[in-house]
């Protein structure tokens, strides 16, 4: 199959693309962003922090220092952006890569229904939080700010412009850490997630129908936490970034 590969230029996003394309090495890949690399800021709030420590891995990661050498669709030059999806040249770029599948990973953009129904075998969304309960942004920091003993996964189709709305196929749940990292939390989600993609994905190219659940609640959709939620964070005992996610990345390396 051709499979085109949609992501951020954020740590997790490019740890998990790669993840992906190393268990799938039948197919055809190409890989879309949303973003180029984090601008730098002068801001020096936590969330500042955390996205220069991001854009920090995210370098090492491409360059082979934190895990070797990254998989050809990552590698410079291979990678492209889709910054507007449903713009008629955004759907062009999308439509160019004559997709049979769409995965979507930490995808910054809502896909409507043109660039939906390019991939004549659909879209698959893997989204860091529970659904329906947690759909939205960073939603790990606010599994976490709740209190929550697990955090997780949801593997879903992607069906029309609502936000983690589609059919539910899987969702793999672990223990929240407390003692780690909201970032090194989120990188560990990425193994069994992945599992739970490349496996839907061998389904799919079996020739076999993945209908998925439809989603009865509404759950709750959260915004990215300003600075006052990471105020809270941390009295509460939590980091953001705590150096640890590296060792994060090098313990679920397949």
């Amino acid at each position: 199959m051709n499979i085109t590969l949609l992501g951020h230029h954020d740590i997790a996003s490019l740890y998990a693309l790669d993840r992906i394309i190393r268990q799938l090495p039948e197919h055809q890949h190409a890989v879309l962003l949303s973003s180029a690399a984090v601008a730098d800021s002068n801001d020096d709030s936590p969330l500042a922090e955390l996205a220069e420590v991001d854009k920090g891995l995210c370098s090492r990661f491409l360059s082979g220092d934190l895990d070797g050498p990254v998989v050809a669709p990552l590698a410079d030059g291979a990678v492209g952006l889709l910054d507007k999806p449903n713009s008629p040249e955004g759907l062009a770029v999308l439509g160019d890569r004559q997709p049979d599948l769409v995965v979507s990973i930490r995808y910054r953009r809502i896909l409507h229904d043109v660039a939906i129904a390019i991939p004549r075998l659909g879209v698959l969304n893997l989204h860091s939080g529970i659904l329906p309960d947690y759909r939205g942004v960073m939603v790990t920091f606010w599994a976490m700010l709740s209190g929550d003993k697990e955090i997780g996964t949801t593997l879903h189709w992607i069906v029309d412009a609502g936000i983690d709305t589609g059919p539910v196929l899987d969702i793999r749940r672990r223990a929240t850490r407390p003692d780690r990292s909201y970032l090194a939390n989120v990188l560990g989600l990425y193994a069994d997630g992945c599992d739970s993609m490349t496996s839907a994905i061998a389904t799919i190219a079996g020739g076999e129908a993945l209908p998925g659940q439809v989603q009865v609640a509404r759950g709750q959709y959260f915004t990215a936490p300003d600075a006052n939620d990471a105020a809270r964070f941390k009295e509460q005992g939590y980091t953001l970034v705590d150096g640890s996610e590296e060792r994060e990345i090098r313990a679920t390396t397949a």
